[in-house]
């Protein structure tokens, strides 16, 4: 087994050499890239749109809380007219 592990390790070094990629492929690859990782700061547009979207989730966040209070209200507001319509049970005495 020892001689198949050497057989194969040789093997890969041959196949995995490192190589050196040829300039047109290099020209080619760079003319593809439209921003380098880590230049520049973040679009304007990014930015809008992030701003944007920012501001509607604090908005349906703050909807959702609005809709909760008014349910909790009418509910204490249902609660409490149901107490006040009860006839007395007092024994006149």
């Amino acid at each position: 087994m020892v001689a198949s592990e050497r057989q194969l390790e040789g093997l890969l070094r041959r196949a995995l050499a490192p190589v050196e990629p040829r300039p047109q492929f290099v020209r080619r690859l760079r003319g593809k890239l439209v921003h380098v990782q880590g230049g520049g700061g973040a679009d304007v547009w990014t930015l809008v749109v992030v701003g944007v979207g920012l501001i509607l989730l604090v908005g349906a966040w703050i909807g959702l809380a609005l809709r909760l209070v008014l349910a909790l209200v009418g509910i204490l507001g249902l609660v409490g007219q149901r107490r006040s319509r009860r006839p007395s049970t007092r024994v006149a005495g």
